[in-house]
């Protein structure tokens, strides 16, 4: 055994394995097309869990073909042939399934058919575990493999129409932020929010999509051979950002920013966008910022991409700060499509002219494509957007 593999197994397994069994059959490394490959180094899939509903007082769902509902890992309460569409609920400190009440804190859901539960109108593959909060509010967490996962990310994040290429860097890239995830979670009821990646159970699952990932099984990034947070986002708008300054972690290589002249074909690598003062002051309102009458809004400290790392907003009372990304979350990324912005004041509103869709980090999803477009594989796709990485197949 090579001194790359003693690296490998004494760093990223003990963390992202989490219990799963290792093979024995790793003696001799392989590198085809740039990726490491030991044989593999783990000898099952990770199930990944999956927080698919917070904080609700109801949702939908309906069951098809064979199910089970335990109330433990182990203890079957109920079964059926399928269950059509209901309310789920909580009261007298259980949980409703329709007009059946359990008398249980936490209920899990197991069908035999694939994607067979339904959940406010979306098909899940995975098991879903129903877990009672305060104030009779529940948490829904899906409980799945993680290839099944990544095929219902890979659907939802790109255009299924995309250059094979470009979707199997995302696939990669939704594979490493997922272990990564994982291990900083592992202890944690829930490994990810589904919010964090663009996934819809099998909603936007495909053929096409499905060999895709298979075609990248187990494969993942690693820098000194240490899975890491795999960001990505729709539109860079000419260079991608350091992680530092926008999400004020660790700077890595891999997360420092590179230049990118592919995503120029992207509709937002330039827009523009008035948003009414009122609507600015009351989603900051709601977020406990106080802030009335604002007069004006600049980014603060622009990195390499232009994206701000702050913002500064001044109003009646007052010039207050806060991290760009939080005050772009507040307000909408979908109406503030992202921090690299110059912002004039129009009386009532504020005219947002910027570059760019997300938060400017990691892999820039049209720079891919364009890359892809231009005959770039994959992995060189992955190595310009994420300098000095290692692919490794770790399943």
């Amino acid at each position: 055994m090579d001194r790359v593999f003693f690296l490998m197994f004494a760093t990223i397994l003990p963390i992202i394995s989490a219990g799963i069994p290792l093979s024995c059959h790793r003696d001799r490394t392989v590198v085809q097309d740039g990726v490491h490959d030991y044989g593999p180094l783990m000898d099952k899939i990770p199930v990944i869990r999956v927080l698919l509903i917070n904080d609700k007082r109801e949702a939908q769902v309906a069951i098809t073909g064979c199910y089970q509902i335990t109330g433990s890992l182990t203890n079957v309460i109920d079964q059926g042939q399928g269950l059509r569409k209901c309310t789920l609920s909580i009261s007298d400190g259980g949980i409703n399934i329709g007009n059946k009440h359990y008398n249980y804190s936490e209920l899990r859901i197991v069908t035999q058919q694939d994607g067979g539960i339904e959940l406010n109108n979306v098909r899940y593959r995975g098991e879903i575990r129903i877990v009672q909060q305060l104030n009779n509010k529940f948490s829904v967490i899906e409980e799945i493999d993680l290839e099944s996962f990544i095929a219902g990310v890979l659907g939802s994040e790109m255009p299924q129409t995309w250059n094979d290429d470009a979707l199997c860097a995302q696939a990669v890239t939704a594979r490493t932020y997922a272990m990564y995830k994982k291990k900083v979670n592992r202890d944690n009821v829930y490994h990810l929010d589904m919010l964090e990646l663009a996934y819809r159970g099998v909603a936007n699952e495909t053929s096409r999509i499905i060999k895709i990932v298979q075609d990248t099984k187990g494969i993942v990034m690693v820098y000194n051979w240490n899975i890491f947070p795999a960001y990505f986002h729709s539109t860079c708008g000419g260079h991608t950002e350091d992680v530092h300054h926008v999400f004020e972690k660790d700077s890595i290589p891999p997360l420092s920013g590179v230049e990118c002249n592919y995503c120029n074909n992207s509709k937002h690598s330039h827009w523009s966008k008035d948003i009414s003062k009122s609507a600015i002051e009351k989603k900051l309102q709601e977020a406990n910022v106080s802030i009335s009458s604002i007069r004006a809004v600049r980014t603060v400290n622009p990195g390499a991409g232009n994206h701000g790392s702050r913002v500064e907003i001044t109003s009646a009372n007052g010039t207050k700060e806060m991290n760009a990304n939080d005050f772009r979350l507040l307000i909408g990324p979908n109406n503030l499509l992202s921090t690299s912005f110059q912002a004039k004041s129009n009386g009532k509103s504020i005219t947002f002219s910027g570059r760019g869709w997300g938060h400017g980090v990691g892999l820039c999803q049209y720079g891919a494509q364009a890359m892809a477009q231009k005959g770039f594989q994959w992995t060189a796709i992955l190595r310009h957007y994420y300098p000095k990485i290692e692919l490794v197949r770790v399943y």
